[in-house]
């Protein structure tokens, strides 16, 4: 088999590297899988689509050049991945500065970077689902409305919080995953998966939170981390989870999330305008705590400036 002709590496690229480059580029056909054998075929007509030289929406093909693209850069600490149709490129620490390598045509080359290194936060690309960008940009597609030029990155989107996006151009609406590839949907706070989405985006691993917030357009959960202070995770509807570092005031008492109940919290929500003569489309907003003299967490739902206190079932207590 005639191996195609590759730019030369630069001093940095090991030996490995480059004979992972030719048994990839070389032994793989346009478009295909990796390792099948070419066949001879007709020259496509001059108004065909050119497909990519080496289809990185093909499943397991973006992986192997990712890996490669890390074994060149001498396996250093990831800032970012990002994934094109045809091309990939990382950037890595390197001596404290931010280094890019990249993919395209056949060849691995440096880049200059775009990226200025502020103690972004690193991870392992392994941890990320990038074994078929091709369902990503598909599922992407679907909630854009758009599959112009897609674009698949990696990186910090806040606070050492790292996702995938996928974006195209022209530009259309962002599309967010997790690492395990599922889509971050835009949720409504009104439903029962709205709210228990938000508060699995929210609360992950925390085995206590002091208090719960959900607005019609946001979930906040507040977490003691360190002493003395609280994350305050915060989901906007169609967007990532943010964190806040606020100084803790002791004054919450601790409960455990998973005694919540969304579906309560949705019926409640749908049903407490109506039983107080109010509008149906009247805002609701819900704050989940336990305070100071309480034996458990209660409910405190404001509807249009009416307070009604329900428990966790949502049995509505004598006098509100």
């Amino acid at each position: 088999m005639t191996m195609p002709r590759t730019r030369k590496l630069t001093r940095a690229f090991t030996g490995l590297a480059f004979s992972l480059l030719l048994i990839l580029v070389g032994c793989s056909p346009a478009g295909g899988p990796t390792g099948e054998p070419s066949s001879p075929s007709a020259s496509p007509s001059p108004d065909a689509p050119t497909a990519p030289a080496f289809d990185l929406t093909a499943p397991g093909n973006a992986r192997q050049i990712v890996d490669l693209l890390r074994t060149a850069s001498g396996n250093r600490p990831i800032l970012r991945v990002e994934i094109t149709d045809s091309t990939a490129n990382i950037t890595y620490l390197d001596n404290e500065t931010a280094q890019t390598i990249g993919f395209a045509n056949g060849a691995v080359s440096k880049l200059d970077s775009t990226i200025a290194y502020i103690h972004q936060a690193e991870f392992d690309p392994d941890s990320f689902a990038i074994d078929d960008v091709g369902k990503l940009f598909d599922e992407a597609g679907a909630i854009s409305g758009s599959r112009e030029r897609q674009d698949l990155q990696i990186n910090e989107y806040d606070k050492g919080n790292v996702i995938m996006t996928v974006t195209t151009t022209p530009e259309s609406s962002t599309v967010f995953f997790r690492a395990d590839g599922s889509a971050i949907h835009p949720l409504d706070f009104r439903t029962t998966a709205g709210i228990a989405e938000g508060l699995s985006d929210t609360v992950r691993t925390a085995p206590q939170v002091t208090a719960i917030v959900i607005k019609p357009d946001s979930l906040s959960v507040d977490v003691r981390a360190e002493p003395g202070t609280i994350q305050r995770r915060t989901r906007q509807k169609a967007l990532p989870t943010i964190i806040a570092t606020l100084k803790d005031s002791g004054s919450g008492t601790q409960f455990s999330p998973s005694l919540v109940q969304p579906a309560v919290i949705a019926r409640l929500t749908d049903e407490l305008p109506a039983r107080l003569n109010k509008p149906a489309s009247t805002s609701v907003q819900v704050t989940i705590e336990q305070r100071s003299g309480e034996d458990a967490p209660r409910m405190r739902f404001q509807v249009g400036g009416t307070e009604v206190d329900t428990t966790l079932a949502g049995e509505i207590l004598a006098g509100k």
